[in-house]
């Protein structure tokens, strides 16, 4: 079976990748698709008592993410675009068996966390979106999608146009 991590952002254009994938994949062996955020850190010092709380009661199902703290509004994004993509998804025939949904938290450079990710759950294959920067934030911020492709090894990444 052929995994496939798929690396999304926060925003709906990331669901173009979504509507390439099950465009190219529709019909193909079986697959798997894991949708990965990765969602940057905070302190927990700017959180409510309530959301450390929830944040703590994740730890414990997810030991990877022990430590770390972020803002639950991302969070709800992030589940908001996991939702739309596993729509999209079930909608071109995939079974919700067939996705999975997975994130972590970092503060830094998310290149590194993406392909640590892919080769933890044993992906043959991560795709991503290219948000289209100007050559010159390019040039002063770098490209996830470049970074990713120039880092990777032993990995096919597939950069879909946004």
């Amino acid at each position: 079976m052929e995994r496939f991590l798929v690396a999304l952002d926060n925003k709906e254009i990331s669901l173009k990748s979504i509507s390439y994938l099950a465009r190219i994949l529709k019909g193909s062996d079986p697959i798997h698709l894991t949708l990965c955020h990765v969602l940057p850190t905070a302190s927990p010092n700017i959180l409510t008592k309530e959301e450390v709380q929830r944040i703590t009661r994740v730890h414990e199902e997810h030991p990877r993410l022990r430590g770390l703290y972020w803002v639950l509004e991302d969070e709800d994004k992030m589940n908001e675009v996991f939702h739309k993509a596993t729509e999209i998804l079930v909608q071109a025939g995939f079974s919700p068996g067939q996705i999975s949904r997975h994130f972590r938290v970092h503060s830094g450079e998310v290149a590194p966390v993406i392909l640590d990710e892919a080769k933890h759950l044993n992906c043959s294959t991560i795709v991503l979106g290219r948000r289209g920067l100007s050559r010159f934030r390019e040039f002063l911020w770098g490209s996830v999608s470049r970074t990713v492709a120039r880092l990777s090894r032993d990995i096919t990444v597939w950069i879909v146009d946004s």
